[in-house]
């Protein structure tokens, strides 16, 4: 295998949640089903009590549910094993996402977390805007970083000089996939510094 496809590899087991978990807890649940109902059968052919529910009185419980519950009570059970089925199919369809990205290397897998950008990016424009380090923050989402300013009161900002030192801070970390800085100045400011 060659070092490409395996840094490949490297990168998206560690910017991609696994679905094991979930896989696992749906898989015992089934089976604890199925074995369930598997010695309520062999005890029912056997001649013995039922641990729970024979299989014919499980049926027979089954036949009388629409007689015994209401329409709305239908149609709430119904919705939620539907919920439960769409929750299922989305997790196994959709990959999930940790809050880290993959960042441009010569022959090594390197892997960078959001905090650490959104650090990094915060650092960037604090020192361009000579603020203190509570006065900006920082957040990265799937394909933005919202940079929140609140400069000291009576100083104004330049917008474009904070954005482009937020734009130069990204271009410096290499990230494979693009993220664009949106920079957001309050309106209040900080008292003194």
């Amino acid at each position: 295998m060659n070092q490409a496809r395996t840094n490949r590899r490297i990168i998206r087991r560690e910017t991609h949640s696994s679905r094991a978990g979930l896989s696992a807890l749906t898989a015992v649940l089934v089976l604890a089903a199925c074995l369930w109902l598997g010695t309520e059968s062999i005890l029912s052919l056997l001649g013995q009590p039922a641990l729970l529910a024979s299989p014919g009185m499980t049926a027979s419980l089954i036949a009388r549910v629409p007689e015994a519950v209401t329409p709305a009570g239908m149609v709430a059970g119904g919705a939620a094993v539907a919920l439960v089925g769409a929750v299922l199919l989305l997790a196994a369809v959709t990959g999930g996402r940790r809050g880290r990205r993959a960042m441009h290397s010569d022959g090594s897998a390197l892997v960078v977390d959001d905090e650490a950008i959104a650090a990094a990016i915060s650092r960037r424009v604090r020192l361009a805007a000579n603020l203190a380090p509570e006065q900006v923050a920082t957040a990265v989402t799937r394909n933005r970083a919202l940079v929140s300013v609140r400069p000291t009161s009576g100083i104004t900002v330049d917008p474009e000089a904070l954005t482009a030192a937020a734009t130069d801070e990204v271009a410096a970390l290499r990230l494979r996939k693009a993220l664009a800085p949106h920079v957001r100045i309050a309106t209040k400011g900080a008292v003194g510094r």
